[in-house]
This record gives C-alpha cells, structure tokens and sequence, in this order.
C-alpha cells in the first residue's frame, strides 16, 4: 500500500528532512536531479535534450538534470523561464554550478527540435493558474509533440486534487519525490502523468496527529482479502442479508447477490420483492428469500428473524423509493445490530430523510455515484469533482461513515480522516449494473473480513473491494474490449479465478497489508 502526501504535507516533510535531520537541500534536489536524469535514460535514443525550467526548487532539480546528462555526453540544454529576480535559492544555485560547468543556455528553442524534454516548469506547490508565459511554454511543449519527463508533477497539475490549472503539460512520464501525490491518481492529473516512478531521495514523512492521510493500493495489498480458511464452512464465510429489487427491477438484485456469492460470501439471504421469487430461483437458487409485497405491510417477523440471522446487511440495489422501501431501509438502520452497506435507492431515500442514516446505531458504508452524492449533499456534480478526496472525507466525518465515492478515479474515506485513491479500473465500468456488481463485492468481502481472527479496518477492505472491482474491469476489457464489458461480463471474470487464492505467488498468500 502506498502513501500520498499533499502538497502541504510534502512541504512540511522537505523542511523537517532540511531543518531536523540535517538533510543540506543541495543534497535532495541532487538526488532528484539523479532521480530524473535516469529516467531519461530509459529512452532508447535521448538524442537531444531540453530541461524546461521555471524559477523554484523544481526548475533548480531540471537544471541540476540537465547537468548530469550533459556531463555524461548527452547533448542536454537548459531553458529557464520567467523572472530570473525570482529564483529560489536552490535554482540560484544550481544555474550558478550549471554556468561553472558551461552548461548550455538557451533563450528561443524550438521544442519539436529536441528527443526528450524535461518539464520542470512547476512543482507541488502550485496554487494559482498557469498564465502568461507559463501558459506558453506549457502549450508549447504540447503542440511539440515530443516525450516529456515532468519532475514531481506535470506543470499545471494540482497537487491535492488533480485539477488542470489553466494549462498542463502531457507527460510520458512522471518521477515523483519520496511520496506519490494525490493528483497524480484524480482526474484530469491521472491522464497527464503517464508512467508514474517515485524516487527515494531522503526525505522520509512529516504528519500531524489528525490531519488526512492518503493511500493507494496495489494488486499484493488484495492477497489478505483473498486467502480462504481451508478449514472454514459456510458460516464461516459470512452471512449476508440483502435488501435489494422491487417490483419493476431485478437484475440489480440478482447481480449483487452473485457478485457476494463469487467473491467468497457463505451464505446470502435476499430481501425482495414478491415478483422477484422465480428470478431468483431460477438465476441463483443458492439465496435464500425473504419476501414482501409493495404497498403491503412488511413481514415483521420474518425480517426481524433475518436481521439476527445476518453478519451484514446490504442495502439498496434496485429497491426504488417508494414508502415500502423508505420503511424497509428505516427498520434495517434501526434494528440491525451488525454492520450496514447503503446503496443506490438506499441512499435516494436517505438523501430525502437524512436522519434515517444517523439513527443507525452501528457501522456504516455508503457507496454513493456523484449524482447521488449530489442529491445528498445539496452540492452540483461540478463542485464535487473539485476536490473528491475533500467530498468524500467531508461526507465520512460529518455522518460517521465509510463513503465510498463512485467516478472514474474512486474515492474511500474513513470519519477518521483515511482517504484511499483508487488507480485500478477503466471505462468498461461505466455500464449499467457495475456499481450492483460493486455493492456486493464490498459486502461480501466486509463478512469476511468481519468472521475473521484479525478484520482490517472498514476503509481498507472497502479500498480493497474498488481495486478488486477495478481490475476485474480492466481483465475483462482485455477480453471484450472497453465498450463491450457488461456488469456480468465483471462476475463472469470473477469467476474466473483470475484473482483468486490460487492465483497468488505462494510466497505472497501470508503478506498483510501495511498499517499506517
């Protein structure tokens, strides 16, 4: 699993390497500088070589590369931009040794000109719109055609959020310093980056009790969620109670309920509506049911025998928002005594009476797409996609929930301030049922981790659930091709084993996943 930083707190960790380890700044930005120029290298032909530099610690770690490649007979030029009365002292610096070595200097390049051009135009800390002369450069490089390395970022970037701020560079490759960023990962930053390397150059983090903290996970990180009790039952696997189908929708139902069952669940009983009994029989008679008609009282006594059946319940695939739906969800919030996955309908209805969510009394995960994100926090999609790690977070906090936010770069976060970045999947998800497909995942795997000796947290096994679901997405569009992918196409994969225990290295199957 690896850690992001913010740009805030990678500044904070620079200054703590600097100023408490006794780290000199010269020494860092040589290592990064070494870190780059490596890069470089692993093009077959660098040929000629163009460092973009602009006038902070970033343009400092481009020059000090365009010195090392220089000295090791690459043909590589320095082209410094902005106002050189604004140079930091490490940029200072390094343009004073790169004269001392009579490192080339250029005024006017043409871009198109070079093999490979090295951006190091902004670093993390920018904040503010790309403009001017920047701007220019930026589309400049663009228009060029010609494989770029960005230093810590592309230029543009945001570090925090992955917004394009005014222009960015496209990168083929980004080497990032001691920790990935988030921006990186969240679109528009994710399609900017290219290929990801991260350096280890001596500075190690630098957190605050309380602040944020952000994660990525990667396949080995889903080998604990994946090993199987050789000596379990159906019990042992968990029991999963799902609330899910109406009256004019099944399928939703249908694909959540296998989606748990192929993920490792034990045993599923289905809440659902009375026209849904033969779909299931015939498409999954391995759920049992517990039946209601909309519009009818709903069986008391049999959902009360089902709750205190259930290690976890799942919520709302399919149920719609009539009132029988809204008093379903109600009575499981209220009376379930184990852990509660809200989704679709479920979070319609909520997002119409917010307080059915906080009268639950036990832990919850909401898995909500940004249009249902919108409806229950009164926010437009556009602001949303501002910030997601910032939505997510803000909405886990305030309802004491894992949110589980749904886009093309999917976000978890714990009320504890753990935020998981995403980085598997592609656009085959984008179809009608996979968010089903996903609900059951993540309630199946949450059962298991719950019946084990040693559960991980819910946000890590949620974080786990979206990996899983996003590779499943990518193997199956290497079958079908990305338009091509249907939700059962994803279960279908699962099934598979492409990703089971089997699967897994022998020497992997005991890993477990690293602990901040």
């Amino acid at each position: 699993m690896k850690e992001l930083v913010t740009a805030e707190q990678m500044r904070r960790s620079d200054a703590f390497a600097i100023e408490h380890q006794k780290m000199p700044s010269q020494v860092l930005m040589e290592r990064a500088a070494l870190a780059v120029a490596e890069e470089v290298l692993l093009h077959q032909n660098p040929g000629k070589i163009l460092a973009v530099c602009g006038t902070g610690n970033n343009g400092g770690d481009g020059v000090a590369a365009a010195r090392i490649l220089r000295l090791r007979g690459y043909d590589a030029e320095i082209f410094p931009v902005g106002d050189r009365e604004k140079y930091s002292e490490g940029m200072r610096t390094q343009m004073e040794i790169a004269g001392n070595y009579r490192i080339p200097v250029v005024k006017n390049p043409v871009f198109a000109e070079y093999t490979v051009i090295i951006d190091a135009v902004f670093g993390t800390g920018l904040s503010r719109l790309a403009a001017g002369v920047y701007k220019e450069v930026i589309d400049r490089i663009n228009e060029s055609h010609v494989p770029v390395v960005s230093v810590d970022i592309p230029s543009g970037i945001h570090t925090d959020t992955g917004a394009v701020l005014g222009a960015a560079v496209q990168a083929a490759a980004t080497v990032t310093f001691a920790f990935e960023k988030p921006g990186l990962f969240l679109p528009p930053g994710c399609l900017c980056a290219g290929k990801i390397h991260t350096a280890e150059i001596g500075v190690t983090g630098c957190f605050r009790d309380g602040e944020r903290r952000y994660y990525r996970m990667e396949q080995e990180d889903l080998f604990p969620f994946l090993k199987r009790d050789p000596m379990g039952n159906k019990g042992t696997f968990g029991k999963i109670l799902i609330a899910a189908g109406s009256r004019e929708i099944c399928g939703a139902a249908l694909l959540c309920s296998e989606a748990a069952f192929r993920s490792g669940a034990g045993m599923l009983r289905a809440v659902t509506e009375e026209s849904n009994r033969l779909p299931f029989l015939m498409k999954l008679p391995e759920a049992m049911l517990t039946l209601y008609r909309e519009g009818d009282p709903l069986p008391g006594k049999a959902l009360e025998d089902a709750l205190k059946w259930a290690d976890l319940v799942l919520a709302g695939p399919g149920i719609g928002t009539s009132s029988t739906a809204r008093d379903l969800v109600s009575r499981l919030l209220r009376d379930s005594s184990v852990p509660v996955v809200l989704d679709a309908d479920a979070l319609n209805l909520i997002a119409q009476e917010p307080a059915l969510l906080k009268q639950a009394k036990i832990s919850t995960a909401v898995t909500p797409h940004l249009g249902e994100m919108a409806r229950l926090t009164g926010k437009s999609i556009s602001a949303l996609k501002e910030n997601l790690p910032a939505a997510a977070a803000d909405f886990a906090e305030s309802f004491h929930t894992v949110c589980v936010l749904k886009d093309a770069r999917t976000v978890v976060a714990s009320p504890e301030g753990a935020v998981f970045i995403n980085s598997s999947g592609c656009s085959a998800l984008a179809t009608a049922g996979s968010g089903d497909v996903l609900a059951g995942i993540l309630a199946s795997l949450l059962v298991q981790q719950k019946n084990s000796g040693s559960p991980r947290p819910m946000e890590q096994t949620a974080a786990a659930a979206v990996f899983l679901h996003g590779l499943l997405g990518e193997q199956a569009a290497r079958q079908k091709g990305e338009a091509s992918v249907l939700a059962g196409d994803l279960i279908r994969t699962l099934a598979s084993g492409c990703f089971s225990q089997q699967s897994i290295p022998p020497e992997k199957i005991g890993n477990t996943l690293l602990r901040s």
